[in-house]
């Protein structure tokens, strides 16, 4: 051990990095997003950190700052083993250190993204258990739980992902309030199961839930309130309560115009397309037929208007000739007997008239 010391110190006697200076370089690449340059400043810095004592900190800080780096930078397994020296750095230091349920959660977070989907589970298991010694009404606790069942809806899981997340609620409800918003997204999430499980009844009573606590916090017409009416609108239709369903659904047409500002943006098209569905599936063909023909009219301006765009670019460095034809198919897309095709086809037909005379060579004056 004696010997590693005087070589750590020979070289930074020597004027080369110390771990220090080695972890601050990487912290400024990481903050530009260079982690290739972060990671080899801190693999330096780990071949340093070995040469100092087992229990020195310093190991263990740079192990996550390594671990953290890579896993930014997508390399998971990489991240994987320096996050598993981390672990074992702390447990040779105190294996009941409560810190080490947050080393087991962030392994979980690795192995979930490698696919690794049982041992994710037991980590985070493993992770409950001590969070637990505080009490079975913890946040702490209800952040497992929740984990917990995302993890087994990776595995496809939803009826084995519902009770962990009704915990949760449960135990956020206890700490913070039935009504607290931080228990929103679990509702939404625990209505998604529901209806993953065709369980129509559970998934509206929660997403009714979701929808008074968040009408609430940012009133009646806010896009934050656009997947809970959603997913109300279908808890209902899969109920087949059609007459409460379709107020949802229009309501959802209105949010996604409302919120985006713009009446031909691809999500009310998107919308349109689902209430086609509504209306047939109740054998309404005629208001069916006249949702899914707005949604196809939307797509046909969306189309035409990203092709009058390309055309205006083309026109713009001196391509008349493309600029034309994309102005033409531009045109060609819409359709003159709808009437939100109108406008956008009178400025297409304007945009070709102008470059017809911008394009055509003037006749040489008569000689005289």
């Amino acid at each position: 051990m004696r010997a590693l010391l005087f070589i750590a110190a020979a070289l930074i006697a020597q004027g080369l990095p110390d771990i220090d200076s080695l972890q601050k370089t990487a912290r400024a690449a990481y903050s530009k997003g260079n982690y290739a340059a972060a990671r080899q400043m801190l693999e330096q810095a780990w071949e340093l950190a070995q040469q100092t004592p087992p229990d020195n900190p310093k190991r263990y800080d740079v192990l996550k700052q390594l671990s953290g780096t890579l896993s930014a930078a997508g390399d998971y397994p990489a991240a994987q083993n320096y996050v598993e020296l981390a672990i074992n750095w702390r447990e040779n230091i105190d294996r009941n250190d409560p810190k080490l349920a947050e080393e087991y959660i962030e392994l979980a977070s690795l192995c979930q993204r490698l696919k690794d989907l049982d041992r994710a589970l037991a980590l985070l298991q493993t992770a409950l258990r001590i969070h637990s010694r505080e009490g079975s009404d913890n946040l702490l606790s209800a952040d497992d739980f929740s984990r917990i069942s995302l993890v087994y809806m990776d595995q496809k899981k939803p009826e084995q992902a519902a009770p962990p997340l009704q915990t949760a609620i449960a135990i956020r409800e206890k700490v913070l309030g039935a009504e607290h918003p931080a228990i929103l997204s679990e509702l939404d999430r625990l209505g998604t199961i529901w209806i993953a499980l065709r369980e129509y009844p559970k998934a509206e009573e929660i997403f009714r839930r979701a929808l008074i606590i968040r009408e609430r916090l940012v009133g009646p017409n806010d896009a934050g309130l656009i997947s809970t009416v959603e997913g109300l609108a279908y808890a209902l239709f899969g109920q087949k309560k059609y007459d409460e369903a379709e107020p949802g659904y229009q309501r959802l047409l209105t949010l996604w115009m409302v919120s985006t500002g713009d009446p031909t943006h691809p999500m009310v098209a998107v919308t349109l397309d689902k209430i086609a569905v509504f209306y047939r599936m109740q054998e309404k063909w005629d208001q069916g037929t006249d949702a899914a023909e707005k949604a196809i009219a939307l797509r046909a301006v969306f189309l035409a208007n990203g092709l009058s765009q390309e055309a205006t670019a083309r026109q713009a460095h001196g391509d008349k000739k493309e600029a034309a034809r994309l102005f033409g198919q531009a045109l060609a897309a819409l359709d003159e007997s709808r009437p939100e095709h109108a406008d956008l086809r009178k400025q297409l037909e304007q945009n070709l008239k102008e470059l017809e005379i911008e394009v055509k060579p003037r006749k040489p004056a008569p000689k005289k």
